[in-house]
């Protein structure tokens, strides 16, 4: 696991965190392994492609000049153009290329990250205001820094298969009604909830004392093992 982290952690190109809104980069980690990353260098902030066990994509998966910043009450509201060019379309920078993403942060462990509007013309963008009361009962997904992740990676691995059943067992229980109650109410792109997924195993397993490294995985693999064990 220490390998993986360290092909996680692997700095973009190369290059040191600059100063900004991210004083280091944060990762969401997804329960197949895929793991994106956000990391800012400048006004540019970059959505990361990577692994929990090879090094990021050398291409960012998207890539956004940061227009401007507000800041109240722990959340930063951030009104960003995407500057790659979008595949595949007549029109590779079409107007509706403006995005809108809202953070929230206590310390340096968590980053909440919710996209609050994508593919905005520029005159819808210049219309969009902060409204704290309402962003603070939004669902956020969230991402740990890099710094953190290394505390996380000394954590207890999971190793046996009443571990994952001590981990599936506290999932199924009603601790997690407030926050399906805020994702239920908050207008997520979130394929098949597999974002939710990961967001429930990642604090489950930090809960209960577990890396949640690669943790969805490991998860996996066992439950196979006993499926083909009762065949």
């Amino acid at each position: 696991m220490k390998h993986f982290l360290f092909l996680l952690l692997l700095p973009f190109f190369g290059v040191a965190q600059q100063s900004g809104i991210l004083k280091e980069d944060y990762s969401f980690l997804l329960t197949n392994g895929k793991v994106a990353k956000l990391h800012q260098s400048n006004d540019t902030l970059y959505i990361l492609n990577c692994y929990t066990d090879q090094p990021c994509l050398p291409r960012p998966d998207k890539r956004y000049k940061v227009l401007s910043t507000q800041t109240k009450d722990g959340l930063t509201l951030l009104k960003l153009e995407r500057l790659d060019t979008i595949p595949f379309t007549p029109d590779p920078y079409p107007d509706n290329r403006f995005d809108v993403l809202v953070l929230k942060q206590d310390d340096y462990k968590e980053l909440g990250v919710l996209d609050l509007y994508s593919r905005l013309k520029r005159e819808q963008l210049d219309t969009v205001r902060m409204n704290t009361k309402d962003l603070k009962e939004k669902f956020y997904f969230t991402y740990y820094s890099d710094s953190y992740l290394e505390e996380l990676s000394a954590l207890k691995p999971i190793t046996t298969f009443e571990e994952v059943e001590n981990i599936t067992a506290y999932i199924d229980t009603k601790d997690w009604k407030p926050l399906l109650k805020k994702y239920n109410k908050t207008d997520v792109f979130d394929m098949y909830a597999s974002g939710l997924s990961a967001e429930i195993l990642n604090r489950a397993c930090i809960e209960k004392g577990y890396n949640p490294i690669g943790a969805g995985r490991v998860i996996s693999a066992f439950k196979r093992q006993r499926a083909r064990g009762n065949n």
